[in-house]
């Protein structure tokens, strides 16, 4: 086992995972990473497999850590470890092959497509059995998006959203206090026009900046007072008059501050607003919490914090998450059962987040534990933040948690064919000199996603 990891992990984890590292040597040959020739689960052992996506770090993680430490615990159990390129696709192909992993970690952004496909297995009589988890120690937002039809299909893993990222410098020299809860959408205007640099027509310093995506569109969307959906799910509202008032205030803002799209006439590179930010050449910008450690590993000399996003009628910012579910076609769905509840134990989940500290965990044990605070990194890829650093930078976190400010509304089964239409209503609305109107791109948007609506007879809400 690299001895990173169990340096990392065995700081401050529970006395059973400190237990289990320690007497793991390197990760067994059956906890491999495999793509083709799956191999057939057989043997004495009961073998299940496992799927992720993600980066090759996470893979360490779970090969030499998580499986070890459950093998161990369990010994009457093998798992094997996939990881899937092209992963929802991949896992739809092996569900229609009849192959799907035992236990499979997706998104709630596309939990919708798989459930409603029929892949995951209820899981409501192993969490409300005797070997069961605290349901009320779970973010109540993510019960609600793993349940379909009445019935369970994940269980919870962690949480993401976005924030209102500053530059501290910026602020500090122009006598401006930093964003804050209170803000609102006029906050956001007038700060970001007293904090923009303009020099011969060119832009030195963006008083604001913004991946201009569907997902944080809907944030906008939300703040306005919207509703993306119908109570039965049949319909899209995101042309009401939120989502044109949200739309015309991201064009606005285009206009009045000089912002060019990401990706598009950035002094002729083709970067986002992270990297500028990162360079010092932008007062605030949105991102989520997955940036923070990789704007402090790009630029360790930067001096930034991260508030809630700004309110208008509504408080709130778009939250995702990641849930393990358990394949319909599992034939050891007990086994598969132990296995996901181990990974969402409150250690594990706090050493997980520990480490990679990109989505805050799914439990309330593992985000008031004080270890929620202690964060570690990885090596030299993963930068640690020191305690005093961590109100101004993850401290918004627990704030838009503890008083419901986080949503996940916009999930559906058909999330995916809204994101791909709103992609390109906003674009038709946001690029240079464009003369379509919010109201129109909005309306084509809902027609589509609307009449695919109509057309899916397995839609379950």
């Amino acid at each position: 086992m690299a001895r990173w990891i169990r340096a990392i992990f065995a700081w401050g984890s529970a006395a059973g995972l400190v237990l289990a590292l320690t007497a793991c040597g390197e990760a067994p040959s059956s906890s491999q990473e495999g793509e083709e020739n799956r191999p057939a689960k057989s043997g004495k052992k009961v073998v299940i497999e496992m799927s992720v996506w993600g980066m090759p770090w996470e893979n360490d993680l779970y090969r030499e850590i998580y499986i070890p430490a459950f093998e161990q615990q369990n010994p009457n159990i093998e798992v094997k470890f996939y990881h899937f390129p092209r992963y929802n696709e991949r896992l739809l192909t092996l569900y229609r092959a009849g192959e799907s992993p035992d236990v499979m970690r997706q998104n709630i952004v596309w939990g919708g497509l798989f459930m409603s496909k029929g892949t995951n297995r209820a899981l409501d009589k192993y969490i409300d059995g005797p070997d069961g988890v605290d349901c009320d120690d779970f973010l109540q937002i993510l019960w609600d998006r793993v349940t379909f039809d009445g019935k369970t299909y994940g269980l919870p893993q962690d949480i993401n959203m976005f924030g209102l990222f500053y530059n501290k410098d910026i602020f500090d020299n122009a006598g401006i206090a930093y964003p804050d809860a209170s803000w609102t959408w006029d906050d956001l205007e007038r700060v970001a026009k007293r904090l923009t640099k303009v020099v011969k027509k060119r832009v030195e310093v963006f008083g604001y900046d913004a991946m201009w995506t569907s997902m944080e569109f809907m944030s906008y969307f939300l703040q306005a007072g919207g509703k993306i959906w119908s109570e039965d799910g049949r319909q899209c509202l995101i042309n009401s008059s939120a989502g044109v008032e949200a739309l015309s205030f991201w064009k606005s803002m285009i206009y009045e501050f000089h912002l060019a799209r990401s990706g598009d006439m950035r002094g002729g590179t083709a970067i986002g607003p992270d990297k500028f930010f990162e360079m010092g050449k932008t007062a605030m910008f949105i991102d989520g919490t997955w940036r923070i450690p990789a704007i402090m590993r790009n630029a360790p000399e930067l001096r930034f914090g991260v508030a809630p996003l700004p309110r208008h009628r509504r408080a709130v910012t778009i939250g995702t998450s990641c849930y393990w579910a358990i394949s319909k076609q599992s034939k050891h769905p007990d086994e598969a059962w132990k296995l996901i509840k181990f990974m969402n134990n409150t250690e594990n989940l706090l050493s997980y987040w520990r480490v990679l500290w990109v989505a805050p965990p799914a439990r309330w044990s593992a985000l008031r534990d004080p270890r929620f605070r202690q964060i570690t990194g990885l090596d030299t890829r993963i930068p640690g933040l020191p305690e005093e650093e961590f109100e101004e930078k993850c401290g918004w976190i627990l704030y838009c948690l503890e008083n419901g400010i986080t949503s996940t509304e916009q999930v559906h089964p058909r999330l995916g064919d809204l994101i791909s239409e709103l992609t390109i209503a906003i674009d038709k609305v946001l690029v240079m000199r464009s003369k379509v109107d919010p109201q129109d791109a909005l309306d084509e948007c809902v027609k589509k996603v609307n009449k695919v609506l109509e057309e899916d007879t397995q839609f379950i809400y």
